[in-house]
């Protein structure tokens, strides 16, 4: 399938009779398609997917420049795509002690991808590279206010995400480091537009937030497993909060006691997520009613096999 989309964006794009209008109003069936990826339970499946899905909707972007919607589903899925794949991939030679990953230079790059579309957007909706740098927070809040709306949430908040990995990945660069306060303050602003954005995306953003910042920055342990066991309780069958919780407080602790408990308890939810028996043709897991969760259960499946298969090093 992964082929089938470029092609047929050839040969598409390649008809003269094919005008932009042509495009842009079939491109809410590709953008429509390209979202319900999410309801993907296979990880390898998704993995290897998805890059021509990747590649069909940015070469119909690059026949409609002042297609927004468009722009904003390529700043959300390369967004995605990093964090599903080399991101999750690179976690897994990090734990493992491979120097050199390839996996996390193909996140960096898929990230500034991301972020280059997203920069782009919102100098399309007025705001400028230089002010995110520039404007302090009431200014920026300001202009957010007033040159952005409900359609553009998911757009910014997957920009934010894109920029907040980069740093993450890249700690060693402090002028990109010195940045966590502009990232920041665009997932604050959609967060409280819209708290429920994206399935949890801001629960999880304010505990890794908070679980990654030294004590001597205004970190706070403590408060971070509250916020974690508080998204944990509030969305329970979203099993990538656990695999945060971990990754980002367990784990850096070495809380060897804290990991055993949480394993327990995964492999007893991803049981029953993976639970795809049909002797009666009829899907009864428990885990139906959140089908939109699938995509996020099978990056937190991967990411704890990683975890596993490295666990004695870890501890």
């Amino acid at each position: 399938m992964h082929a089938f989309f470029p092609l047929l964006a050839l040969v598409l794009l390649g008809c003269s009779s094919i005008q932009k209008t042509a495009l842009r109003g079939a491109s809410p069936l590709f953008v429509n398609g390209s979202e319900k990826l999410i309801l993907e339970r296979n990880w390898e499946f998704f993995k290897e997917s998805s890059p021509g899905n990747l590649k069909f909707l940015e070469m119909l972007y690059l026949q409609d420049t002042d297609n927004l919607r468009l722009l904003g589903t390529l700043v959300k899925s390369y967004a995605g795509y990093a964090y599903a794949v080399p991101e999750t991939l690179a976690f897994g030679d990090e734990l493992a002690g491979v120097e050199g990953s390839i996996h996390k230079q193909n996140a960096i790059s898929l990230y500034t991808r991301s972020l280059d579309y997203g920069l782009d957007y919102l100098h399309k909706k007025g705001i400028q590279r230089e002010d995110l740098l520039v404007k302090d927070e009431t200014e920026l809040i300001k202009m957010l206010n007033q040159k952005m709306g409900r359609s553009d949430f998911t757009a910014i908040l997957f920009l934010a995400q894109s920029w907040a990995s980069l740093i993450n990945l890249q700690k060693d660069n402090v002028a990109l480091v010195s940045h966590v306060p502009k990232v920041k303050v665009l997932f604050d602003w959609v967060c409280k537009q819209d708290h429920e954005i994206e399935h949890g995306v801001c629960d999880i953003f304010e505990a890794q937030y908070e679980a990654s910042r030294p004590r001597m920055l205004g970190g706070n342990p403590e408060k971070a497993k509250d916020l974690y066991q508080n998204t944990i309780k509030k969305y329970p069958r979203h099993l990538l909060i656990r695999i945060s919780y971990i990754q980002f407080s367990l784990l850096p602790a070495f809380d060897q006691e804290g990991y055993e408990n949480e394993s327990k308890l995964l492999v007893e939810e991803f049981a029953k997520w993976e639970d795809l028996n049909r002797d009666n043709l009829e899907d009864k897991s428990e885990y139906k009613a959140v089908e939109h969760l699938n995509l996020y259960n099978a990056i937190a499946r991967k990411r704890f096999e990683l975890i596993e298969l490295n666990k004695k090093k870890i501890f």
